[in-house]
């Protein structure tokens, strides 16, 4: 039997019924195990950095999770301010930070109120995405927004709206990724989605479970995220004033058109707050 075999074997086979008695966690409240799970380098990092080194100022990373580009933007030399609405990811981030290069700030993205203006904001990790009302939306733009100097630039990414992808109800748990863990045991992850068309949030529940026999490896958790599309978001950011620069479809730099869209990896947007804020 392969390798693949027996993960659909031990892994996939009824997840519900493995995690029966467990309620679900809190994904983010476990933050040693997400920064083993998605604390990689990943290709947006340079494509950050690089945004980085083009502006003056210090810079500011909004929803920071287990530091992972924040403490890349500080390794590049620039003075550095992450924040988390998660106390535990900002004790977690600090902890790896031993010459402490970043200044870290729990505080909730709607809310920002951090000391000075920024050159350059970032909120990387699909992040925005999870603030799934227009409301929530809006108050994240406009607090960074307030944070930055004029002419400053700000970056972020979602997940593209596939319609495909949208429209796909898996029910039937299926592998998405792996990881190991702190004992180097292999971790495989998979989950379900279902999209509310109307709310346009898909809601997920993942399950952890070890790959050597498909015990659980962690608790179940369940996260609900918002799509949004290109036009619409373009109205966001234009109601909280910012100009758009750029869109991507991918942190190769790749331009948003219909041609790209269709296998666009995500949508990446470059936006500046006007030298002048007068209106």
């Amino acid at each position: 039997m392969t390798t693949t075999e027996a993960l659909e074997r031990d892994v996939l086979e009824t997840p519900a019924d493995t995690y029966a008695a467990e309620p679900f966690a809190d994904e983010y409240g476990d933050p040693a195990r997400y920064d083993l799970e998605y604390g990689t380098d990943g290709a947006d990092l340079p494509f950050y950095v690089a945004l980085a080194e083009q502006t003056e100022g210090p810079v500011l990373d909004v929803a920071t999770g287990t530091g992972r580009l924040a403490l890349a933007l500080a390794a590049a030399g620039r003075e550095t301010t992450a924040v988390d609405v998660s106390a535990a990811m900002v004790e977690f981030a600090a902890a790896k930070d031993a010459d402490e290069t970043v200044t870290w700030v729990e505080q909730d993205a709607r809310e920002l109120k951090v000391r000075g203006k920024f050159g350059f904001a970032v909120l990387a990790g699909n992040a925005l995405q999870q603030f799934v009302t227009n409301d929530d939306r809006t108050a994240v733009l406009k607090a960074i927004y307030r944070q930055l100097a004029p002419g400053a630039t700000f970056a972020f990414a979602i997940r593209f709206p596939h319609a495909t992808e949208l429209a796909r109800t898996v029910e039937t748990a299926e592998i998405w990724h792996s990881y190991t863990d702190a004992t180097g045991s292999q971790v495989i992850v998979s989950g379900t989605q279902r999209y509310d068309a109307v709310a346009q949030v898909m809601t997920h529940e993942t399950y952890r479970q070890f790959a050597v026999d498909g015990t659980p490896a962690a608790a179940p958790t369940a996260t609900a995220v918002r799509y949004s599309f290109p036009q619409e978001l373009d109205a966001a950011l234009s109601a909280a004033r910012f100009e758009i620069e750029a869109t991507y479809v991918d942190f190769a730099g790749t331009p948003l058109t219909a041609e790209t869209a269709a296998t666009a990896s995500a949508l990446v947007y470059v936006c500046r707050k006007p030298e002048s804020t007068k209106r």
